[in-house]
């Protein structure tokens, strides 16, 4: 691949669960037609091909979140029955109950929209709306929420070859902005017995070192990265939500040697290259590995609430 198509596609991780890609900015035409979550509820209007399915009956996870949650692959795909929600329900419905999901999940989701729609078609209007026509009708079922929001909201601080730094606090300071009100509503429609789960962001970045180029410019990203972290675990847990991170799974702070493709690498740059599909495909979406090890790590949250 020509160098600055890579660089093109490592700042493409800016987006982290955009399922787009950058290059002057442009969202890919698979993700930006994304079909309308499967939902008892939701339009099925969003693309030719979406279509709305009955949500099981029994208890429920209800899942809520970007393309993260809808399990989005590279190419345009979206695999909801292998996505981290329906891994960390089938987890949790080992030690008891089995538990169904309820994916509100929209790729290409920011706070901004999940808030007042505009991305992915809902018969409620928005995302969060619909989880609260959900959490009405279905409240009794309902054994847990899980949300991944956020990242897309700094898409578009990475083009033509550079990390806009100023644009990327910009995006931090509405997700400060938005999230909260997100998390309140949501605590408060699922009510004081149900856990609200949110989750943080692995970085991404990390991988610069082993793509061999941009580090001086992904800086910028890095930054943005923790400043997003911390925005999304102060918001929730000033709603007395649950914070899941991520950053033990993906390893973080490990930069104990080890190898990955038959190279020397930091563990916890070997991490994200395994868990992600930054370092093979050039795309920050989880791999298998990654939704199975994200699933885990959201049952073993829940099972701590008190879900089983």
């Amino acid at each position: 691949m020509r160098r600055p198509a890579l660089l093109t596609a490592a700042l493409a991780a800016l987006a982290l669960v955009g399922g787009c890609t950058i290059g002057g900015s442009e969202p890919d035409p698979a993700a930006s037609s994304a079909p309308a979550p499967a939902s008892s509820t939701a339009s099925a209007s969003a693309s030719p091909s979406a279509s709305a399915t009955a949500a099981p009956d029994g208890p429920v996870v209800l899942a809520l979140g970007d393309s993260l949650a809808a399990g989005y692959q590279p190419g345009g795909s979206e695999r909801r029955d292998t996505a981290y929600p329906a891994l960390a329900a089938a987890r949790v419905s080992q030690g008891g109950t089995e538990l169904g999901v309820e994916n509100l999940a929209c790729s290409g989701e920011t706070t901004g929209t999940l808030l007042e729609g505009g991305r992915c078609d809902y018969a409620e209007g928005s995302q969060l709306a619909q989880a609260e026509a959900f959490l009405r009708e279905r409240g009794s079922d309902v054994r847990m929420v899980t949300l991944d929001i956020g990242g897309n909201d700094l898409l578009r601080c990475a083009a033509r070859l550079q990390v806009d730094a100023a644009c990327a606090e910009q995006g931090v300071r509405t997700v400060a902005k938005n999230l909260p009100t997100i998390v309140e509503r949501l605590r408060a429609a699922a009510g004081p017995d149900v856990p609200v789960l949110v989750l943080g962001y692995y970085n991404p970045w990390l991988a610069a070192s082993y793509l061999g180029t941009g580090e001086a410019q992904l800086d910028a990203a890095k930054t943005a990265y923790s400043g997003l972290d911390a925005a999304i675990e102060k918001a929730t847990k000033a709603a007395g939500a649950r914070y899941v991170g991520l950053d033990a799974a993906f390893a973080f702070d490990d930069e104990s040697p080890t190898t990955f493709n038959g190279r020397e690498v930091p563990t916890n740059v070997a991490q994200v290259c395994t868990l992600t599909y930054i370092c093979t495909a050039f795309d920050v979406h989880l791999t298998d590995e990654g939704a199975a090890v994200v699933g885990r790590v959201v049952a073993d949250a829940a099972r701590k609430a008190g879900v089983s």
